[in-house]
C-alpha cells in the first residue's frame, strides 16, 4: 500500500495534461519513471517469474486457455459478465467513447514504457514456453499493456460504480492473470501493468479535461444498470486497489 501512495504522489507532483481539448489524449503519461525495473536477466527473480509462467501452462484447463484468449480484447465490454446484462455497447455510446480514448492513453504510454525496458517475451526468455497467441516481435514484455488497461479500467468504474467495487477488482485480476496463462507475460509484467493502471486512472480523474466525458460516462451507465443517480461523488485522486 506505501508503493501505491508513493506512485500516486509523484502523479501529483507533475505530469503532462493527458487531453487535447476535444478530451483526445495529447500527451503520455511516463510511466517509467514511476516503475521499479523488471527483475533482472537470470537473477533468482526473473528464475521465479519464468517457473510461474511454467506452471501456469501446465495447469491451464481448456476453460481457461478460452477465457484467457477471449480476454486478449482491451475493452471495458470485458467487464460486463461482472456489471451485468445492462452493459452492452449499443446503449452506451458515452461509456464506449471514453473508454476508448483511455484505452489509446494507455497503449502510447505502456509502449513507451516498454521500448525504456526492452523486457523480452517468456517464449523468448524459454524454448519451453508455449504461448496461445504470437506476440509481435518488437511488443517487449514489461510492464504488460493488457493488465495496464484492466486495471485503468477496474479504478475508473469502481469510481462510477463504488458499490460494485470488489467485483469490478477482482475481474481486473482476472483479466490480468490471464496474461500469465496465455504464456505472453511474466507475473512482474503483470504487477507493473497493476501500478501503471493506477497511475494512469488517477491522473485521469484529477484532469479537468477529463471530468466532463467520465461524468457523462458514469451516468450513462448508471442508468443503463438500474443505479441511482446518486452515488458517492469522486475524489480528487483515484482508489487504488
Amino acid at each position: 500500500m506505501k508503493r501505491y501512495a508513493l506512485l500516486l504522489s509523484m502523479l501529483v507532483i507533475g505530469q503532462s495534461a493527458l487531453a487535447a481539448g476535444d478530451g483526445t489524449p495529447s500527451a503520455i503519461v511516463e510511466v517509467s519513471n514511476l516503475l521499479p525495473p523488471p527483475p533482472a536477466a537470470g537473477s533468482t527473480a526473473a528464475q521465479r517469474d519464468l517457473q510461474a509462467v511454467l506452471t501456469a501452462q501446465q495447469t491451464r484447463t481448456a476453460q481457461d486457455m478460452a477465457a484467457a484468449k477471449a480476454d486478449t480484447e482491451r475493452s471495458v465490454f470485458r467487464f460486463a459478465d461482472t456489471l451485468g446484462s445492462g452493459m452492452q455497447p449499443a446503449a452506451l455510446p458515452k461509456t464506449t467513447a471514453f473508454f476508448e480514448r483511455v484505452a489509446v492513453l494507455d497503449k502510447a504510454s505502456v509502449k513507451a514504457a516498454k521500448l525504456y525496458w526492452k523486457r523480452p517475451r517468456p517464449a523468448v526468455v524459454s524454448s519451453q514456453v508455449h504461448p496461445l497467441a504470437k506476440e509481435k516481435p518488437d511488443d517487449w514484455s514489461y510492464p504488460s499493456g493488457h493488465a495496464t488497461f484492466g486495471y485503468t479500467t477496474a479504478v475508473l468504474l469502481a469510481n462510477m460504480l463504488p458499490e460494485k467495487r470488489a467485483a469490478i477488482f477482482a475481474r481486473a485480476d482476472l483479466y490480468a492473470q490471464h496474461r500469465i496463462v496465455m504464456g505472453a507475460h511474466f507475473p512482474t509484467d503483470v504487477e507493473a501493468g497493476r501500478l501503471a493502471g493506477t497511475a494512469m486512472a488517477a491522473e485521469i480523474l484529477r484532469d479537468p479535461q477529463w471530468q466532463g466525458d467520465f461524468n457523462a460516462a458514469r451516468s450513462e451507465l448508471r442508468h443503463a444498470l438500474g443505479l441511482p443517480s446518486n452515488a458517492e461523488p469522486v475524489g480528487e485522486a483515484a482508489s487504488v486497489h
